[in-house]
């Protein structure tokens, strides 16, 4: 059973992986002993205490990374940049798992919304996803990988959310792009799914105002707030041979929140 979940000699590209859930994912990545890990980054610091943890988790697998900004203006070039040194860096020259995780938000009534604001929602959520994936994804299908893709969805991929409008179109439209990608790529060896986090401790929830989080722990069945890592087990069941015929579905980790 231990052979399904292993990710032994695989290479795993992922966004946003210096904090929060990216961090947790990673932390399962190296724990089913991946080759290696190659993780975007804006600064330094969060990068090296990111790899400190990781290392404790398993000081086998090797790590490269990508400073970049994904709020930069011109995203053709984020993307390119990503594309290129992403496999100029990876250890056996190729990229067998993309996790597009990083994501911002932001927090007004859209009447108030900055547009500069609700545009960059859309680029760093959206639309750098979508192009990142069309470029290692389309790798994969010329090197004939048999790779997996994986996108951080949201409850805002089905629920309408308060104040958070371009968050919500861009988690809704990640979760259409991955299903009606699965259906294009799935026949060719190439499984997409989704991750959707529920209430999760992290930075992205800190700007909650207080009266909402009040409002949220007695909604979560399991009685509790998440934290990263209970994203160790469902990103590693994604990702390896676990889940071969799982593709086009987006994986609850909420607490039971949409069940209610």
């Amino acid at each position: 059973m231990s052979a399904l979940f292993s990710l032994k000699g695989k290479v795993a590209l992922i966004t946003g992986a210096t904090n929060g859930i990216g961090l947790g994912m990673a932390k399962g990545l190296a724990s089913a002993d991946i080759d290696q890990i190659i993780l975007t980054y804006r600064s330094e610091k969060p990068l090296e205490e990111a790899i400190k943890v990781l290392q404790e988790v398993n000081p086998n697998v090797k790590f490269a990374s990508i400073q970049v900004d994904l709020s930069a203006a011109d995203e053709d070039a984020t993307v390119k940049k990503i594309f290129e040194e992403s496999y100029a860096k990876s250890s056996t020259g190729n990229i067998d798992i993309l996790i597009n995780n990083a994501g911002i938000s932001a927090r007004y009534a859209l009447e108030s919304f900055p547009q500069e604001e609700f545009d960059q929602v859309l680029k760093v959520n959206l639309s750098i996803p979508v192009k990142l994936t069309k470029a290692i994804g389309t790798k994969m299908l010329e090197t004939k990988t048999e790779g997996k893709i994986v996108f951080t969805a949201s409850l805002m991929s089905f629920q309408g959310g308060l104040n958070t409008t371009a968050y919500a179109i861009t988690k809704g439209g990640i979760n259409q792009f991955m299903k009606g990608l699965s259906n294009e790529w799935s026949s060719k060896g190439i499984r997409v799914n989704a991750i959707a986090p529920g209430y999760i401790q992290t930075k992205l929830t800190d700007s909650m105002d207080a009266d909402r989080k009040a409002t949220v722990l007695p909604r979560i069945p399991i009685g509790r707030w998440g934290n990263i890592d209970d994203f160790m087990g469902p990103i590693v069941f994604l990702t390896s041979d676990a889940s071969k015929y799982v593709t086009g579905e987006t994986l609850l980790v909420d607490g039971g929140w949409m069940a209610r």
